[in-house]
């Protein structure tokens, strides 16, 4: 925060985020302090707020930062390893989560990180000239209208898919509903539900996607792409009572696949393992490889 500013947010877009991923009116003259600029509104907010809604405020600004340095939006040298780590301490320590460290390989087979964890040896498998091109097909869509923008991505999912080798297939419709795409891993067949809005997605859509898998043969799978993310009081009630067929990745995930940091099949199938282990539909590629530094 510098002169008033904070990161790269206009007066609306910090507005958005503030009320889309937490539902907090920043505006409210509760948080005002000093000259009531973006930097002054958000100390009135650290102020004013509980510690695990502030929590949680630092931990999607955390993830908004990523996200806005792997598409090159925020200069990286201004966010160190070390002081993302000790923000993201921060935020653990006010929403009161259990932190947990992953411990360094030492030879001793209890301390090497799983396969699950483990740094990916070639990235997304994919040339440099490959992964630019989909970075600059992606980079593209941001300035799109919302509804254009929504066709835009599932063309550009389609597009990854196929780089990849998952064999997909474009959005189809089947008796009154529509299918964002699909592609195979092996003999699992995934259905693709894509959304970029300017909010996250909540349980609703979570449940009208999920049936959608459902209705279709045993080996069918989903994948729910939102771009925003995830309402986490969406997921924990989708988990509730029921199994989840449906795994979901977010625009962190999405980056970091792109970066060449992970390979997509490998996220994927990750996900897919900790769903069956946990029945969690979202889990972050930090909490999946937290051997890689992001």
């Amino acid at each position: 925060m510098g002169d008033g500013l904070v990161l790269n947010f206009t007066d609306r877009t910090f507005h958005e985020f503030f009320w889309d991923d937490l539902q907090i009116n920043i505006d409210d003259p509760k948080f005002r302090y000093a000259s009531g600029s973006k930097a002054n509104r958000m100390r009135g907010f650290w102020q004013v707020a509980d510690d695990s809604t502030v929590g949680k405020a630092i931990e999607r600004l955390i993830a908004y930062i990523d996200t806005q340095v792997l598409l090159g939006n925020l200069q990286t040298e201004k966010f160190s390893n070390d002081l993302v780590r000790r923000a993201r301490e921060v935020a653990t320590r006010l929403t009161g989560k259990a932190t947990s460290v992953p411990r360094a390989s030492t030879g001793n087979p209890a301390q090497t990180p799983s396969s699950e964890t483990r740094i990916p040896a070639n990235g997304a498998g994919l040339s440099q000239q490959t992964l630019a091109s989909l970075r600059g097909k992606f980079a593209a869509l941001s300035p799109l209208l919302p509804h254009p923008r929504g066709y835009a991505f599932e063309g550009f999912l389609n597009d990854l898919f196929a780089a990849t080798g998952l064999a997909p297939r474009r959005p189809f419709r089947l008796a009154g509903e529509q299918i964002d795409g699909s592609f195979q891993i092996g003999q699992d067949v995934y259905l693709v539900e894509a959304k970029w809005e300017n909010q996250r997605t909540g349980q609703n859509d979570l449940l009208s996607f999920s049936g959608k898998v459902e209705g279709k043969a045993q080996w069918s799978r989903g994948l729910f792409i939102s771009y925003c993310g995830f309402q986490e009081d969406g997921l924990e009630a989708f988990a509730r009572g029921r199994s989840t067929r449906i795994i979901c990745m977010d625009g962190f995930d999405l980056n970091c696949i792109l970066s060449g940091n992970l390979k997509l099949e490998e996220v994927i199938n990750a996900k897919m393992r900790r769903a069956g282990e946990t029945n969690s539909a979202f889990v972050s590629v930090r909490d999946l490889f937290p051997s890689m530094v992001f």
